[in-house]
């Protein structure tokens, strides 16, 4: 209880420190390196970016939609949630050529294409508390990953959308993985 109640507090700081607005969306991977850096260029599959305006979200979202999608959250919400101790399992969801092997400390890799059998060797618990993360706001892979994971039916999941960029941006550790 005391690890939810942890859980809660830090999503509800993270979500009213400011919410994630990552802008207008680029269409494509070339337009976005005139948006950002090279995290975006690499974490774009198929020359194709998100558009994460939030403007754009709500008119294609439908209420059935809208519930489905993943908690968030911030830069400084992971680092508080990381630091508390509480359990957790951080995923990096860039997979080939997109991963710089670049992680935060003690994150695993998985993307949105790994096998159950695979995932279940990584995360056995579905009932751990997962989050994910890719390059940056503009990348789709934490967001597929999460949809993965929950169609497979596990339930704590958390996306931290800001991506490696936003965890180097402020400063934070990371590990070499490759």
């Amino acid at each position: 209880m005391k690890h939810l109640i942890l859980i809660l507090s830090i999503l509800t700081l993270s979500f009213f420190a400011g919410n994630v607005d990552a802008g207008t969306g680029c269409s494509t991977c070339s337009s976005v390196e005139s948006c950002s850096d090279s995290y975006t260029e690499k974490a774009c599959p198929d020359n194709t970016c998100a558009d994460t305006s939030h403007e754009h979200k709500a008119e294609q979202k439908t209420a059935v939609e809208a519930v489905d999608e993943p908690a968030h959250v911030n830069t400084a919400g992971l680092k508080t949630l990381i630091d508390s101790g509480v359990p957790i399992i951080i995923l990096d969801a860039r997979s080939g050529k997109y991963d710089d092997g670049k992680r935060i400390p003690g994150a695993l890799s998985l993307n949105s294409e790994s096998k159950p059998e695979e995932i279940s060797k990584v995360l056995p618990n579905k009932e751990a508390l997962v989050v994910t993360y890719c390059a940056n706001l503009k990348c789709p892979a934490s967001n597929l990953l999460y949809k993965h994971l929950k169609s497979l039916g596990y339930s704590n999941l958390i996306e931290y959308p800001e991506g490696i960029q936003g965890w180097i941006e402020a400063g934070n550790p990371v590990k070499q993985a490759k």
